[in-house]
């Protein structure tokens, strides 16, 4: 799969003068804000420290309410073409257990073909796209936020009047501006592993053990080009277990996507996250993984982070970097870009004019949009991770599936309020 095009040498960025946005992350919630706000006028330069096309820990589905948010945007083609899966049915297994509950209109669509076709769609709108820079916040002055870009050809200064920090979970951006303060279970936020940005705990081999409280979940991921048949397509797999869950899923290409929530107790002595993941769908009966995967393994940092202010200073936290619960069945994608889209118009008000008024209405548009929504996967995550209470469910949904239905219409739902955008 070709890339977008993008620069690697400092060219683009020398005598680039003052930006009106700077977007560090170019995952769904980075490109799309990146995308919207130069629609609406801006002189936007989009930063991603990984070199694209790239592989990203995630569940690759598809919500409708992500969708609806991409209809919203004038980009409700991009899945189809990128061609993406229909997925109609959740099977859900563990404890000698399985249902099957029907879904509403998701699909299956790989990070590196959804990224960069969102990439594309940012460039097409005039945002310059610089893959392989790493960026870090330096100052922030009356005048505008100064980045520090790594680059292959050498580090370059960057000025903008605000930065809209997409760089995922523990995001560096957001505690360098004094807004991360403590994240959830996962401890303290501005470390090193990062979403949006590509700065995932990597895993060779046997796989490096992802950082992470003991008393919370970290993520895993793989790729495998072949696997059990068993693992059929327009099916999200979902395996559940003591130790956490795993849900794979077959993608447009034909590869079979595993993404898993774990306690991060179990590979924090030393224990493969292909083992950890291997017990896990022992437990629910479903067919092992063979071979070496294509991509992976890798870890993320600990899933539960929740800082104090999406944003500090000129800065505006968007995506994973704005906070983090774990999705089930595609909904971190919703959220992401309903996120974005709500965005983009007060970062457009404040490259007008900086006040802290911008940043508190951020925050309450965020509570009243993504964090709304995310309040239907609390309780199913909740759930999952009490053994008694996630075998008592499983057991139900077997006989009863339609149980499952306001659960599926409220994950499947759009986010409550796009903060008055028209579409």
């Amino acid at each position: 799969m070709a890339g977008p095009e993008s620069t690697t040498t400092p060219g683009p960025l020398q005598g680039s003068g003052m930006w009106d946005v700077a977007v560090v992350g170019a995952g769904p919630a980075g490109a799309l804000a990146a995308r919207e706000l130069a629609r609406l006028g801006c002189r936007v330069v989009l930063l991603e420290r990984q070199e694209f096309p790239r592989w990203k820990v995630c569940g690759a589905c598809l919500s409708p309410g992500a969708q609806d948010v991409l209809r919203r945007a004038g980009l409700g083609d991009l899945p189809a073409q990128q061609g993406a899966r229909p997925l109609e049915i959740l099977r859900l297994g563990g404890w000698s257990s399985t249902a099957h509950v029907p879904l509403r209109g998701s699909l299956a669509l790989s990070r590196g073909a959804f990224d960069t076709a969102l990439v594309e769609a940012a460039r097409a709108e005039g945002v310059l796209f610089v893959s392989g820079a790493g960026a870090r916040l330096e100052e922030v002055t009356p005048e505008g936020a100064q980045l520090r870009v790594g680059l292959e050809g050498g580090a370059q200064e960057v000025t903008a009047g605000v930065v809209v920090a997409a760089d995922g979970l523990r995001s560096g951006i957001l505690a360098r501006c004094g807004g991360a303060g403590r994240g959830g279970d996962g401890g303290a936020a501005g470390g090193s592993g990062r979403e949006g940005d590509g700065g995932e705990a990597r895993g060779g081999g046997r796989g490096a053990p992802p950082t992470g409280s003991e008393s919370g979940k970290v993520g895993l991921g793989a790729v495998f080009a072949e696997a059990d048949p068993g693992y059929t397509a327009g099916v999200i797999h979902m395996a559940v277990g003591a130790e956490g869950y795993v849900g794979l899923v077959r993608t447009e290409d034909g590869h079979l996507n595993v993404g898993a929530a774990v306690r991060a107790a179990a590979v924090g002595r030393g224990r493969p996250p292909a083992e950890v993941v291997a017990a896990i769908l022992r437990e629910a009966s479903f067919p092992s993984l063979e071979g070496e995967p294509v991509e992976g393994w890798r870890g993320t940092p600990g899933l539960g982070y929740h800082p104090r202010m999406p944003g500090g200073e000129r800065v505006f936290a968007v995506g994973d970097a704005a906070g983090y619960v774990e999705p089930f069945t595609g909904e971190g994608m919703s959220w992401a870009l309903a996120g974005a889209w709500t965005l983009a118009p007060i970062v457009r008000r404040a490259v007008d004019g900086w006040s802290h008024h911008h940043l508190e209405e951020w925050r309450h548009a965020y509570g009243h949009t993504v964090g709304r929504a995310q309040r239907v996967c609390r309780g199913a995550v909740w759930t999952l991770g009490r053994p008694r209470l996630s075998r008592a469910a499983i057991r139900l949904l077997s006989v009863l599936p339609q149980a499952a239905a306001p659960f599926v219409a409220g994950a499947a739902s759009p986010p409550p309020s796009l903060a008055g955008r028209a579409s």
